[in-house]
């Protein structure tokens, strides 16, 4: 096959704050795809590292993932290909070629859900993150929601321990794959979450009150992105543009200073940079 990823260049980034499932974000993906002059049929990957760790995870969200390319997008003709790159050691490895080298085939390569520690800890300086970031700088799109879009950025927030296992706050060190476009960010998604029914879940089920406290533990040169639910920040390396789709709005943290993009925003990269 013949890829029609190859444009001399970047890729884009799409950072889903979640929905990626569902009608808006089917949407979000046609109007990327449309955006990217891309035609049937298009190749499209699904990299399943972030739900390693999970004992069923080949029937969790990338089998999921898969059916729903297959009929949300049917008129693109999608070929998908299931990346099951789980853990750095062992069977399905992210250092096996057989497997990993696959990421470079793809037009449109999308990672979701899962622990953005565990993700961080089995792709760092890997055979599969090294075929992800040449892949995206030969011009495939990544498409990344919840644990791998926390993961690509400079600082990463460890939510299932703090907020499952009930550790101390911080951070980790991330992936930083944004950090070859020159920024230096932790990346929040699920910034307006409301399912708990009697607490606070919003910014990535940390609540406002202890986010408050997470902030103060960063850097003060390092920008938050949180972006809402069914929500999407697209960033376009090649224009130094970004937009906003979805529903939702996307809330850029510098310095002390909020500013929020609401659906339909276009705006420079310079936004985000503003902290450097």
């Amino acid at each position: 096959m013949i890829l029609q990823q190859q444009r001399k260049g970047p890729g884009l980034i799409v950072l889903f704050g979640s929905g990626e499932m569902s009608p808006t974000g089917r949407k979000i993906h046609d109007t990327i795809l449309k955006r990217l002059g891309l035609t049937p049929p298009v190749s499209i990957g699904i990299l399943e590292t972030p739900t390693g760790f999970e004992v069923n995870s080949i029937h969790g969200w990338p089998e999921r993932m898969e059916a729903f390319f297959k009929t949300s997008l049917k008129n693109y003709k999608p070929v998908i290909a299931r990346i099951r790159a789980l853990r750095r050691v062992g069977n399905y490895s992210t250092n096996d070629a057989s497997i990993v080298d696959g990421i470079l085939l793809q037009d449109y390569l999308y990672s979701g859900a899962g622990s953005p520690t565990y993700t961080v800890k089995h792709l760092v300086k890997s055979r599969a993150y090294a075929n992800l970031a040449r892949a995206f700088e030969r011009g495939t799109t990544l498409c990344l929601g919840s644990a791998s879009a926390i993961a690509v950025g400079r600082y990463v927030l460890p939510v299932y321990e703090i907020y499952k296992a009930g550790e101390g706050l911080h951070w980790i060190n991330g992936l930083n794959l944004l950090g070859n476009l020159g920024f230096n960010v932790a990346v929040i998604p699920h910034w307006n979450n409301m399912e708990g029914e009697d607490f606070d879940t919003t910014h990535c089920w940390m609540g406002k009150v202890r986010f408050e406290l997470l902030k103060k533990l960063l850097p003060t040169n390092v920008t938050i992105i949180g972006i809402d639910e069914e929500t999407a920040l697209v960033m376009d390396p090649k224009t130094k543009m970004c937009d906003v789709l979805g529903v939702g709005s996307v809330h850029i943290i510098s310095k002390g200073k909020e500013k929020t993009m609401t659906t339909g925003k276009v705006f420079n990269f310079s936004a985000l940079l503003k902290s450097r």
